[in-house]
């Protein structure tokens, strides 16, 4: 009979991002240079002493929980999130956020390790595909000799990946323009949405979206087969 037991566990510190909400999250960690982040560290001395030697590794594991998604209802099957109608896969054959339980696991670069920073250590990384305020579980150091595998399969994510130039009419504060020419250059719409306004699809054009970032709303529109931003609107 299967064991049914329950597990507690505390935040080890939270995650500091540009991103408040869902839409435009990078599908993957290290898809966006630019898409940076601080982990702020519990300030238990215990912790500052485990970090201790950190700042030599050059990447890091975040082990993270899915707060956003906690107390939602699960389903064993997902609809791929691609272009081409794929048969549904297994929610443990993709790294939905809608598990059995909602933890997460992303990799990052570390930028800066700020052991003396005021209530606790701070990490300062980039490549983050995580929401603001995230509850962090553990770090663990990225090892190239163990964690990067050459003969590894994508399984049914084995696919290119699409980047489209992108144009501003408006322009964002000077520090997001690079980060919203990244998220944008990758298409961050749904898969339901680009399914239905292709990008490159002649009804497509003109058709205008949203999403926010920090403190703006960022609207854009297709023109072109391209990403076109024409409105930035601070909050």
């Amino acid at each position: 009979m299967a064991r049914r037991e329950k597990f507690e566990f505390q935040p080890i510190g939270y995650l500091r991002t540009a991103f408040v909400e869902k839409f435009g999250v990078p599908r993957q960690s290290m898809m966006l240079s630019e898409a940076r982040g601080i982990l702020k560290l519990d300030g238990d001395p215990k912790l500052t002493i485990a970090t201790h030697r950190l700042h030599e590794f050059s990447h890091l594991w975040i082990v993270f929980v899915f707060h956003k998604s906690i107390g939602l209802q699960w389903r064993p099957y997902i609809d791929p999130p691609t272009l081409e109608q794929l048969p549904e896969v297994g929610t443990l054959a993709s790294r939905s956020p809608h598990r059995p339980n909602p933890i997460g696991l992303s990799t990052v670069k570390i930028e800066k390790v700020d052991y003396a920073a005021p209530g606790g250590v701070e990490i300062e990384v980039s490549g983050v595909d995580i929401l603001d305020g995230t509850p962090v579980l553990d770090i663990k150091p990225y090892l190239p000799y163990a964690d990067r595998l050459e003969d590894a399969s994508a399984g049914w994510t084995e696919r290119e990946i699409q980047r489209y130039p992108v144009q501003f009419s408006a322009q964002p504060p000077v520090e997001l323009k690079p980060l919203i020419e990244q998220m944008l250059a990758l298409d961050p719409r749904p898969a339901s949405q680009r399914r239905l306004h292709p990008m490159q699809d002649r009804s497509s054009e003109g058709r205008r979206f949203a999403f926010r970032l920090q403190d703006i709303d960022v609207h854009w529109e297709i023109r072109g087969g391209a990403p076109h931003v024409v409105e930035i609107r601070d909050l």
